[in-house]
């Protein structure tokens, strides 16, 4: 008969048999001596070779990629919006925060979320792009989360200054136009008999 603790290590078998029949212990898994059954790597970590036999032969998945779950034979590559660090168990473990977007895939800290660009917004986390241009009329300065002010950093152009969409800053009437309220997307011609000569105006 068959007795329990004989599986070699790197191998397991099924121990109620009468004949060992030591299958090899597949990448992802060990098996130490006398193993029923493969024992998977944890989460967040990985094994790309078969017949390991101990805990340790498990690595920990590197910066920039994820291992899945249990059982994990190859780490892979973290998607664009998010970060990797080292043992990330699955990919959107790690999103760039609201304000930030990340652009390229393989990010190995919060380090490489880029802050949203002046003029446009980036309103959840895990974003690849920026959800779009500020509005008109608002001006949205770098890692803003709303194209509107009703959240941080973006603020109403004032009267004087005009704000087209997508701007990161407030642009000065030119002579001979004015903006009389704020929130203006355009300056309007300077009326009749009136001189406009500043951006105050």
């Amino acid at each position: 008969f068959f007795l329990a603790g004989t599986c070699y290590a790197g191998y397991f078998c099924d121990l109620g048999s009468t004949q060992p029949d030591h299958k090899h212990c597949p990448p992802g898994f060990y098996c130490p001596e006398g193993s029923e059954s493969p024992i998977p790597c944890s989460p967040g970590s990985f094994n790309s070779n078969s017949g390991k036999w101990q805990s340790t032969d498990c690595q920990l998945c590197p910066a920039g990629y994820f291992c899945s779950g249990s059982g994990a034979h190859t780490p892979e590559l973290c998607p664009a919006g998010y970060f990797c660090l080292p043992g990330t168990n699955f990919s959107t473990e790690h999103p760039c925060p609201k304000g930030t977007f990340g652009p390229r895939t393989g990010a190995t800290s919060e380090s490489d979320c880029e802050p949203c660009p002046a003029g446009m917004y980036c309103s959840a986390p895990g974003l690849s792009q920026p959800s779009g241009f500020c509005y008109s009329g608002y001006h949205c300065a770098k890692g803003a989360i709303s194209p509107a002010p009703f959240k941080h950093r973006v603020s109403e152009c004032p009267s004087g200054f005009y704000c087209p969409a997508g701007t990161g800053l407030e642009l000065p009437c030119e002579p001979g136009t004015f903006s009389p309220v704020p929130g203006a997307s355009v300056c309007l011609p300077c009326p009749a008999g009136m001189a406009c000569s500043s951006a105050a105006t």
